[in-house]
Order: C-alpha cells, then sequence, then structure tokens
C-alpha cells in the first residue's frame, strides 16, 4: 500500500495552536486517570503502613509513588525510546495511526518497569528503602519512612536521566556510534554509555539529597548545593541551555566555535553548565527577590518553575509547531534561529508567569477536583503537561492533524 501525508490545516501554526488545545484537554483527562490508578494500588499494598502513620505522610507518601510510575513509565522511557534508540519498533506492529501510538505507549511502561525493577530491585538487595517489599508493602511506621526516602531517591533517577543522558544526543549527536553502527546498535551503546554516567551523578548528586546515612550519628552527606530547591533551579537551566542546539538551535550557539565532535559537545556541555545551571539560576533568583515575584515561595523554586516554562515552551515549538520559521520561509539560519530564540523567551516567559498563578487549578498540577488523587505540583505539573505534547509528536505522528490517506494505483496515474 502506498500512503501519502496529509494535513487537516495547511498552516504549520494553525496546526501548532489545535495540537496545544487538545493536548491540554488530553491531560486534563489522562493525569486523574493516571493518579487514581496509582493511588488505588499504593493504597492495597502499602494499607498497614499508610494506616501506622498520620494522614499527611500517608497522602505524601501516595503522591510520590504516583509521580515515580510518571517519571519511569512516561519521562524515562520517552527519552530512551525517542532520543536514544530513535523511537526504534514503532511500526513494528502497524504503520497507521492511533494503532502505532498505542503499541509504542504500552511498549514505553514496560521499558519503565523494566528498568525501574532492573535498577532499584538490585540496589535493594542491600539498601533497605530500595527493598522492593518496603517500598510496595511497608507494615510500620518506619518501613513506610524508609520506603518514602527510598520512592523520592529512585523517583528522580529521571533528572540525571535527562542532565546526563540527553545531552550524548543534543550536544555530541550520538558521536561516535552513530554512523558507525547500526540501529539499534548505535541506540544500545549511546544507552549504555550514558547510563554510566547517568548513575555517577544520580549517586553523587541526587541519593544524598534525600537519603539521610549516619554512621556512629554522624551524618555522612552534605545537602548538595545547599537545598534541594538550588538543585532544581541548576537542573532546569542547564537543561533549557544544553537542548538549544537539537530543538530548534541547528546546533547553535556552540556551533559557532565548531561543528566537530567531540569539541562541539564539549564546548556546548561547559556552556551549558555556565550559563544555565550557574547563571541562569543567579539571575533569576536576583530578580524574583528584587521585584518580589510569587512571595512566600521559595526563589530557587519559582526559579526552577520559569526555567521550565522555557523549556516547555521550546519543546511545544519544536515537536508541534515544527520549529516554525523553516527554511522555506526563512533562508537565513541567523535569522529564523534567532526568530525562534524570541519566540521560546516571549511566549515561554509569559507562560512561566501565567503557571504561577494558574497551576493550582488544574487538575494534573494542584487540583484534585475533590476526588483526592495526588497531584503533581508547580515543577512536574509541567512536565505532566509536556509530556502530552511529546508523545502527540514522536509516538502518535500528530494524528489526527497529520495523517496517511491510502493511495491507489489509479489515484498515482491522475496524480
Amino acid at each position: 500500500m502506498n500512503y501519502i501525508v496529509k494535513r487537516r490545516f495547511d498552516s504549520k501554526l494553525t496546526t501548532g495552536i489545535v495540537g496545544v488545545i487538545l493536548c491540554f484537554v488530553y491531560a486534563m483527562i489522562y493525569w486523574p486517570v493516571w493518579a487514581t490508578v496509582a493511588k488505588i494500588i499504593i493504597s492495597f499494598t502499602a494499607a498497614a503502613g499508610l494506616q501506622a502513620v498520620e494522614p499527611a505522610l500517608a497522602k505524601k507518601f501516595i503522591a510520590t509513588f504516583a509521580e515515580g510510575t510518571f517519571f519511569w513509565c512516561s519521562i524515562c522511557a520517552w527519552i530512551w525510546q525517542t532520543l536514544i534508540f530513535g523511537n526504534y519498533g514503532k511500526y513494528t506492529l502497524t504503520k497507521e495511526q492511533p494503532g502505532a501510538g498505542i503499541w509504542y505507549t504500552f511498549l514505553s511502561f514496560v521499558c519503565g518497569i523494566g528498568a525501574y525493577l532492573v535498577l532499584i530491585s538490585f540496589i535493594g538487595i542491600w539498601w533497605k528503602p530500595f527493598n522492593l517489599a518496603i517500598m510496595f508493602a511497608p507494615k510500620t511506621a518506619q518501613e513506610l519512612h524508609l520506603a518514602l526516602e527510598g520512592w523520592e531517591a529512585s523517583n528522580f533517577y529521571v533528572l540525571p536521566v535527562i542532565i546526563a543522558q540527553i545531552p550524548f544526543v543534543s550536544l555530541f549527536q550520538k558521536k561516535p556510534w552513530t554512523g558507525n553502527l547500526k540501529p539499534p546498535l548505535d541506540g544500545l551503546a549511546v544507552m549504555m554509555t550514558s547510563s554510566l554516567f547517568a548513575l555517577l551523578v544520580w549517586v553523587a548528586l541526587f541519593v544524598p539529597s534525600f537519603m539521610h546515612v549516619q554512621v556512629g550519628g554522624y551524618e555522612v552527606t552534605s545537602q548538595p548545593m545547599g537545598s534541594w530547591p538550588a538543585v532544581l533551579a541548576f537542573c532546569q537551566g542547564f537543561i533549557f541551555w544544553f537542548l538549544i542546539p537539537a530543538e530548534g538551535g541547528e546546533g547553535y550557539p556552540y556551533k559557532i566555535f565548531t561543528d566537530k565532535q567531540p569539541w562541539m559537545g564539549i564546548i556546548g556541555l561547559v556552556g551549558a553548565l555556565l550559563c544555565g545551571g550557574y547563571l541562569t539560576p543567579a539571575l533569576y533568583v536576583s530578580l524574583i527577590n528584587t521585584f518580589n515575584i510569587n512571595p512566600g515561595v521559595n526563589p530557587y523554586i519559582t526559579t526552577a518553575s520559569l526555567e521550565l516554562s522555557l523549556i516547555v515552551t521550546m519543546l511545544c515549538w519544536h515537536h508541534l509547531f515544527d520549529d516554525y520559521p523553516n527554511a522555506e520561509k526563512e533562508p537565513s539560519v541567523a535569522r529564523r534561529v534567532s526568530i525562534r530564540a524570541i519566540i521560546w523567551l516571549v511566549l515561554g516567559t509569559g507562560f512561566g508567569f501565567a503557571w504561577l498563578q494558574v497551576y493550582r487549578i488544574l487538575p494534573f498540577a494542584g487540583n484534585d477536583l475533590g476526588m483526592g488523587f495526588p497531584v503533581m505540583g508547580i515543577l512536574a505539573g509541567q512536565f505532566a503537561l509536556l509530556m502530552v505534547f511529546l508523545y502527540f509528536n514522536t509516538f502518535f505522528d500528530k494524528w489526527p492533524l497529520v495523517y496517511k490517506e491510502m493511495v491507489t494505483k489509479t489515484d498515482s496515474i491522475s496524480n
């Protein structure tokens, strides 16, 4: 069979706007379902431990579990499937949508669960907070406290995956494996190498952010960067800057210096660390304190939220608006990249300030609709929305806004 790709709207801007609306509606629907199912599961398996602690702690534990299922099955799995393996096997069962998207979404859940079991169950043989029996079925208040630390530390393996694995694609362009190995072997090589760095970052930066390890009553770890909010601000700023080359920047700004690997990747990594990890959070915190923005909230949390809004906008523009304007609209690379950067900054900043006000009323961020399901909060709530954008484009090929139409031989001759 022969197919041609068609759009329901000729304009890519119109397609993007309608896509944003559809994704927003879907986010409003899917998260209450996801969170409710997660709550039912953990309330059943951890019933004894939940009854042994105060309601506030029980609520936090349930929310952390729901958050963890989303991080592993959605965010981590999408990064591995799409960015590292290039959506290998998406059309194994069918080339038509929504069938291919449904299949690949199912595979995403399987990949996330499998990765969690491989990593965490092995560590849990000796580390009690990561012991699966304690994490899923704590029987006492003490076990539930251990399980909570285990879930928090394991949940945020997602950030090492983002900040340590994505740069292998966005900055280093999968070198030296791409072009030298055929799929999926090139993806496997990137996966194994980048996972080593992700594990190092997780152990060095994120495990001590949650695990309170003592020897003889002496704390053997210190809080990375002074506080957890500061870590989050560092991560979001770093992410924004290292994504630019691959998400509409066409290799820039780091391509200005060189387009040869690994030098471009190294320069990009250093630049993202300095500009994104340190200078951007410092600038935001200074402005937030000076103008008393979002009073009553830790300025680093507000900073992380505003930075994340820029990331969401950049990725939305890349995936739903196809990096408008393209080369046909604007032949000059410098001009079209500059236009996109202005769009990210203007729309992203506007969205960021709007988000600070409205996230509390959204069912995937701060409003449980009186049903008692866990909500994601000011930061993870943006990820809950962002992942819909990403799945909509990469798994479902923007269906039903973009679709394939079968072409018969007669149609081909007439055309």
